[in-house]
């Protein structure tokens, strides 16, 4: 049976990205009709108003931190320079035990042990041990980085740690610039405007219709119908030619009634997925039977919106 009105709950189980493109194709589609309706008009105008700040909470969600990525890069860097002066160390303690610079390779590599200094701590960890090892293989007349060789590599590693140590920094400013919750709050406020939006026009298609309206409404309709099949019960194109395929050969019986073991009942869904199938139906035989029963209302089975969550940030 064919939807009567307009409605919005399947949005909520949308994932952000496709919550976002929907939803921008519904205010597109809103926008675009023209109406004398000054209640629609205001509710279109707060669809838009709604989108906007979506839009923003989205981005600012779904941006990629480079901070990140230079992050890893300056840390990998100093771990470079930490790991090579280990191992001249490590290799000078190989000399005779009458050498005295052996003794004093034992006494510079001993600082690694002290500090438990591991390329795998974390970023700030691992960079405020290499400044503090620094600072003590820097104690005057205490350890002879002059004559180890190990004097340009360490200043060096210095320097590595205090770009990772401002890059931390920076990286919690951008972590701080996002407000939990937004994205998530910012959706149900889309979902709430475009409700009004709806439920004006399920009032105009009963008191004053038209075929401009009737068109913009089947095109709504059109759009739910694709979110539920596509991003919802996980679809595919070619999926959709399968199942009609399935369908003409009368197979699709079976198939409608796995789609929808999230109905009350799924026996009759099933026959509901062959009934389609064994008329042919073209694409919507097929969609009928292995996407899970779009025709089943709001809570079509197979669950795949399941998937995405509830318009959560992450």
């Amino acid at each position: 049976m064919a939807n009567s009105e307009l409605t919005t709950s399947y949005l909520s189980r949308l994932s952000n990205a496709n919550h976002d493109g929907v939803t921008a194709q519904i205010y597109e589609r809103l926008v675009a009709f023209t109406t004398s309706n000054q209640l629609l008009t205001e509710a279109v105008a707060g669809v838009g108003t709604a989108r906007t700040a979506e839009d923003v909470a989205y981005k600012r969600v779904s941006a990629k931190d480079f901070v990140s990525d230079d992050l890893k890069k300056e840390d990998q860097i100093e771990d470079r320079y930490m790991v090579t002066v280990r191992g001249m160390l490590n290799a000078l303690t190989e000399l005779p035990d009458d050498e005295p610079m052996k003794r004093k390779a034992e006494e510079a590599l001993q600082v690694f042990k002290d500090f438990h200094f591991l390329t795998t701590n974390g970023y700030e960890a691992e960079a405020r041990k290499t400044l503090n090892m620094v600072q003590e293989w820097q104690t005057p007349g205490k350890y002879d980085i002059a004559a180890l060789g190990i004097g340009p590599w360490i200043e060096k590693a210095n320097v590595q740690a205090g770009k990772v140590l401002q890059l931390v920094a920076q990286r919690v400013d951008n972590e701080s610039a996002k407000v939990k919750g937004e994205l998530a709050d910012a959706r149900k406020v889309t979902d709430a405007a475009i409700r009004r939006a709806f439920d004006v026009l399920n009032a105009m298609t009963v008191l004053t219709p038209s075929a401009e309206l009737s068109a913009l409404v089947n095109v709504l309709f059109g759009i739910e119908d694709r979110a539920k099949l596509y991003y919802i019960n996980g679809a595919s194109p070619s999926g959709e030619h399968q199942g009609g395929a399935n369908g003409a050969n009368g197979n699709n019986g079976n198939n409608g009634s796995n789609g929808n073991n999230g109905t009350d009942e799924p026996g009759n869904s099933g026959n509901s997925g062959g009934t389609g199938g064994n008329t042919g139906g073209g694409d919507n035989g097929g969609g009928s039977g292995s996407g899970g029963g779009d025709n089943g209302g709001d809570n079509p089975g197979g669950g795949g919106g399941s998937d995405y969550g509830n318009g959560s940030d992450e």
